[in-house]
Parts: structure tokens; sequence; C-alpha cells
């Protein structure tokens, strides 16, 4: 017997959950949903008509709501939603849908006649005359006279997607007719969506680069997936639009995955930084393709299961390829992991709550523009960020080639100056050449030839007997000084045509310098004691020199020989060797008559220079100097000429044999 009782209290109680709880609707019933306070049935064949659906809820078929929300599931079924109130206000009653893309909905309200009034309306069909149809379906609902019985709607409801169903009641005076904080929120989401789509579009006509393109169509795509489809705004274009929208929501949703995969492609620059991404990338945009061919050939039910896996595979791939391009050195990766983290969150909560893990609220219908707003504008302040460096980058380039080519110009400016200063000097030297190239035609035509033509006639007369010994020995000895100089002469030629032939190349000895120099007096002893001339040798400590010895002796006899024939006579030369540093200094010096009228600046020119003669009348052939310079020069040294009193010298520098050694 207890058992029996107990079975009729459960029957009991389950008939009496059963049963839709009044709603006693006044001025001050809070505006809120009314998931648990009615009940519903499964119309799965969809084809049961209201007086079928009136027996089914007499006997207790209906079943009560479990959520303030119903979450009705992604089915093909119709619903049956049963909902009893009072009006106890002064006003009419409405019955508010808030949600926008319910295909099908017919509302079945009584009257007190006991007759019915049906209302049709949804996102694929006509509303009727009292039905606001806008992103909500609101209801008028019948008034009677007192306004103190029940009332009873039947609401019957037909989707082929996910079908959460927010229903609400409100008076006259409680209805909310102005924005609510909700609507705020999708005004600011669709005014951030305009503003970065105009910015970035802006901003592709200036710079032409494709990835602010495929962000411009990825912001459109966005807009009419979340703002027309998903919060319901088509209600404001044209039937047949409205229309399209509805009924292929997943076609522009695959389209806008496409382009946001295209903008990750370029912006990540996959090619360098995660180049094991793009096949992945590739797959993605062939299951988006699926979607799109799901979704045009009228499987709604099947693209909305289809598109909660494409996304979660775009969100999660599309997030680990940012941050495989950060590690791999893409610093503005950073702003776009996080926008996807945003939005990947959003996407997640909003999967887990079609899936009655979490339950629905008037919120959770925000998540996705809110999140959207945030991927979007994060993902602008990485394009900005990435615009910045690759504008620094850009400057450093410019700058570095900047700075290249100025070294380069600088590095040309100096070549040239060398270039110029070597011609200079080639020039110089070829006018030098030149000059002494004239100089020696002209000693070969008077200054040897002449000479000779007197030795010639001389032997010419010994051998016709027209001399008698005395004559003949007067005659050599008178020319003596002309053989001197042929030999002199002859000697420097050669030197010269040597130096014109090839360069002059030093080959340094070592040798004891006050020998060497004592050695070669021995030869002008003789005509300095015939010109009557005194020497001043100052060779009191020998040095042992680094250098060519044949180039010294060649320097030094010319030296002499110019000292010997400026020297007046009864006046006196002299030679001193010097210690410096790690050098010693060669001397040659000689007296000269009129020093004011000595034009240095003219000997120290090596451009200038010609057949000079000497006190007696002696002539050279004018290459003394030049080779005197020449020689030196190879020796790593410099003639130095110098006027002190009526005393000019000539002096330069040989390394000491010591310090070439260290």
């Amino acid at each position: 017997m207890r058992r029996l009782l107990i079975l009729i209290a459960v029957i009991l109680f389950a008939k009496i959950q059963a049963i839709a709880q009044v709603i006693y609707l006044n001025d001050k019933t809070p505006y809120s949903n009314l998931g648990k306070q009615v009940t519903y049935i499964e119309d799965k064949t969809a084809l049961l008509t209201i007086d079928k659906v009136k027996l089914l809820e007499k006997a207790g078929k209906f079943k009560p709501g479990e959520s303030s929300i119903l979450n009705l599931g992604n089915t093909k079924s119709a619903f049956w939603i049963k909902i009893s109130y009072v009006n106890q206000s002064s006003g009419k009653a409405y019955l508010i849908a808030d949600m926008p893309n319910i295909e099908y909905i017919d509302c079945y309200a009584d009257r007190a006649d006991g007759t019915w009034i049906h209302y049709k309306s949804g996102a694929l069909k006509s509303s009727s005359i009292l039905v606001k149809s806008e992103n909500r379906y609101t209801f008028s609902l019948p008034q009677n006279a007192h306004q103190t019985g029940v009332q009873h709607i039947f609401l019957r409801v037909k989707t082929d997607n996910y079908l959460p169903l927010p229903l609400k009641m409100a008076t006259s005076d409680t209805l909310v007719s102005g924005p609510t904080l909700r609507d705020y929120l999708e005004i600011v989401f669709m005014g951030v969506l305009l503003s970065l789509f105009v910015y970035n579009i802006f901003l592709y006509m200036n710079m032409r680069d494709k990835l602010y393109l495929y962000y411009c169509l990825y912001v459109p795509g966005l807009f009419i997936y979340v703002s027309l489809y998903l919060r319901g705004y088509a209600y404001l274009l044209s039937p047949k639009i409205r229309d399209i929208i509805n009924i292929y929501p997943h076609a522009f949703l695959a389209v806008t995955v496409v382009f946001g995969i295209l903008f990750c492609r370029r912006f990540l620059n996959l090619r360098i930084t995660a180049p094991k991404f793009l096949k992945i990338y590739l797959a993605l945009i062939f299951l988006c393709v699926g979607l799109f061919i799901v979704s045009i050939l009228g499987y709604k039910g099947i693209a909305a299961n289809y598109t909660q896996l494409l996304m979660s595979i775009s969100v999660v791939t599309l997030w680990i390829s940012g941050f495989a391009a950060y590690r791999a050195g893409h610093t503005p990766a950073g702003y776009y992991i996080l926008a996807w983290t945003f939005i990947a969150l959003a996407i997640l909560a909003v999967i887990l709550t079609l899936a009655k893990l979490f339950p629905f609220t008037d919120y959770t219908f925000d998540l996705l523009p809110i999140g959207s707003a945030i991927e979007l504008l994060l993902l602008s302040f990485a394009m900005g960020y990435r615009y910045n460096a690759v504008f620094k980058r850009e400057q450093q380039t410019r700058d570095e080639n900047l700075m290249l080519v100025s070294d380069q110009n600088l590095h040309l400016e100096n070549l040239v100056k060398e270039r110029t200063l070597k011609l200079s000097e080639t020039i110089s030297e070829l006018e030098i050449s030149n000059s002494v190239k004239n100089k020696l035609f002209s000693i070969i035509a008077h200054d040897l030839r002449s000479p000779f033509n007197s030795l010639t006639g001389i032997f010419a007369l010994k051998d016709m007997d027209m001399l008698t010994l005395e004559d003949y020995k007067i005659l050599l000895t008178e020319n003596q000084k002309h053989i001197e100089t042929i030999n002199s002469s002859l000697n420097n030629l050669l030197y010269w045509a040597r130096r014109q032939m090839e360069v002059v190349n030093s080959v340094p000895t070592t040798f004891e310098l006050k020998p060497f120099i004592e050695k070669l007096l021995l030869v002008y002893l003789p005509l300095i004691h015939k010109k009557g001339i005194l020497t001043n040798i100052n060779l009191s400590e020998s040095f042992s020199a680094y250098a060519d010895e044949d180039h010294v002796q060649l320097i030094l006899r010319n030296l002499i020989d110019n000292a010997i024939k400026f020297t007046p006579s009864g006046n006196d030369i002299g030679i001193t060797l010097k210690k410096q540093v790690d050098t010693v200094e060669i001397c040659v010096w000689n007296t000269i008559n009129n020093p004011e009228q000595f034009d240095l600046e003219d000997i120290r020119n090596p451009k200038t220079g010609g057949a000079t003669y000497g006190t007696e009348n002696e002539k050279g052939i004018g290459l003394g100097l030049t080779l005197i310079r020449e020689y030196i020069k190879a020796n790593d040294s410099k003639l130095n000429i110098d006027l002190h009193g009526d005393k000019v010298s000539f002096s330069f520098d040989l390394p000491l044999s010591n310090s070439h050694l260290l």
C-alpha cells in the first residue's frame, strides 16, 4: 500500500510539473526570460496542428523548461511552447521572442470568448499585422475586458539550425521601447567595424598591400554573419537580401574564414617564419570550400555542425601558427596572438553553450560581437605594429644605403684625387723626361760632337806629321778637360738611359762611408788642385750605411762635379758626415760668388734645369741634378738644398746598417 501511494505521489508531482506556471503580469514584472515558467513539447514530424497539441497538453505530454532560456538544439523538429499568464496591468500584454533568426513562428493566443487568434512571423516568413518583426519578434496579445482570468499562449517555432529561445513578457508600461545595453553594445560593434573597414580600405588604396585588402574583405564578412544574421539586423535590408542571408549564412561565413586565413598567412609571412603551416592553411581553405558547398546545397543544419568543427580547428591552427611566427622573430605577431585568443574564447564559450554544457544568458549572444570587435581592433594594432616595423627596416635600409653611397662617393673622390695626383706626377715626369730628351739631342749634337771633332782634328794632324811632339803634348793637355767632360757626360747619359728604360731598383748593401768617399776623392784631386780650390773634408768618424753602393757613387760623383764646377778659384768645398737618430747625413757644400743672385727656388724645382757653365766656363749637360734626385729617391731619401751665406749645401740621409738590422 505504501509503494502504491508513493507511485501515485510521483505521478501527481510529474503532472503538476508538466503544467505551465501561471505568470502574473503587472507593471512591476521584471523584463526577464521565462524558460523555467513554461512547458514545451517536441514535434518531430513538424505536422501537429493546434488542436492536436492541445490534446497532448491535456494528456500531460508537455515537459517543463529546464533553464531560463530554452536550448532546443539543432534539429528539423518543431517545438510547441505553452505559456499561461494573467495580465494584471491596465494595458496590453506582449510576448517577445528575443531571437532574430527563427525561421518560422506561429503564435496562438486565446480570447475572452474562447476563440484563438493566430499570429505568423519568422526570418523566412512575412509577419502578421500584430507582430513587430525586427531583430526580435514582439507579439501584441489580445486584451480581455476584465483581465482577471488566466490566458494561454501556444507558440510554435521551427528552424533548421541551433535554436536557443529567450522568451519574455511585458506590459505596455514595461515594454522596453528604447535601446538596451545590448543594443548599445551592438551599435558599438557596428561602429568599430565601419571605422576599421574605412581606415584599412584607405590604407590599401594608398599602399596596395594585399594584407589590407584581405582585412577589408574579412571585416564585412564578419558583419554579415554576426550582425545581419546572428543579431538579426538583416531586417533593415530588402526582403530578398534578408532571405538570402538567413538561408545561406554559413556560405558567407565560409568566404569570411577564407579571407581571414589569407590575411593570417600574409601577416605572419609564413613562407619565412613558419613554412610548415602553409599546407595546413591550404587544408583549412579546402574545408571552407566544403562548408560553402554544403550551405549552398541547402543543408543548413549540417552546415551549422560543420561550422562548429571548422571554427574550432581554424582558430586553434591560426593561434598556434601565430605563436610559431612570434618565436621565429616576427614580433608583430604578439597582438595577433592576443586577438585570436579573444575570438577563440568567445567561440569556445558559444560552442560549449550550444552543447548544453553552459547555460544560455542574454549576453551569450553578445560574446561573438564583442570577441570579434576586440579581435579586429587587436589585428589592426598588429598591422600598425607591422607597418611601423617595416617602416623602421626600410628607414634603416635607406640609411645604410645612404651611408654606403656616401662612403662610395668619398672613396671615389679619394680615388679620383689619388689618380689625379698620380696623373699630375706622371705628366710632370713626362715633361721632365721630354725636356731631358731635348737636352740629350742637344748634348749629342753639340756638347759631345765638338770635343770629339777637336780630338779627331789633333789625330789627323798627327797622322800627317804636321805637329811636333811638343805641339802634340800641348794640344793634348789643352783637350784634357774636354775628355774629362766627355767621360762624365757619357756616364750620366748611360745612367739616364737606363732609368728611362726600366724602373730604378735599389739593391742595398752595407758599406763603410769614409773609405768609400776617400777613394772617390782621389779621382777629383787633380781637378781640385788645378783649379786652386781648397778642400774641407770632415770624415773623422766612419759610418756603416745600408744603401745601393752604385747609386751613392753616382750621387756623390755628380755632387762633387758640381761643387768643383761652380766654386771660384781660391775658395773651398767640403764634405761632412753627421749622424742622426738612425741615419747618417751626407752633405757636399761649396762657396759661390754673388749669393744674392743665387736662385735657390729654381735649383730646388725638379722641372727646371739645363746646361750651365762653371766659374771657368766648364759646361755640363744638365742631367746631374735629375739623376741625383732619382737615385736618392730610389734609396728612400730626399735631396735637401740650402743656402747659408755664401755657402750652398746639398745633403741627403742614408740609413745606418745597425738600424736596418733592428
